[in-house]
């Protein structure tokens, strides 16, 4: 399935091309990453505070490739939130 690219923002990170946006759910701010090549691939789903940095969108496809988040191979969103200490896995 393709995406919609209204309100994505690209991203080119150790290159590799990103689309990202973020989303208020429940009242809490969620960051969505999805490599820009893949189809079907898997998503990165990450719980960020109030203010977010373009290094906070850095950081959690950083810290999703070192936790086996394969953007290029379907599966369940991998799931990870944003804490003072950096990002952790979420539960």
């Amino acid at each position: 399935m393709s995406l919609s690219k209204k309100g994505y923002k690209t991203l080119n990170h150790r290159d590799v091309q990103y689309r990202w946006i973020m989303k208020n759910r429940r009242g809490v701010n969620e960051l969505s990453l999805y490599t820009n090549a893949a189809v079907g691939g898997r998503e990165l789903v990450a719980e960020l505070p109030r203010v977010v940095s373009l290094t906070m969108v850095m950081d959690a496809a950083d810290f999703g490739h070192a936790n086996d988040w394969y953007p290029n191979e379907a599966g369940e969103p991998f799931r990870c939130k944003y804490t003072r200490r950096g990002f952790e896995l979420a539960d």
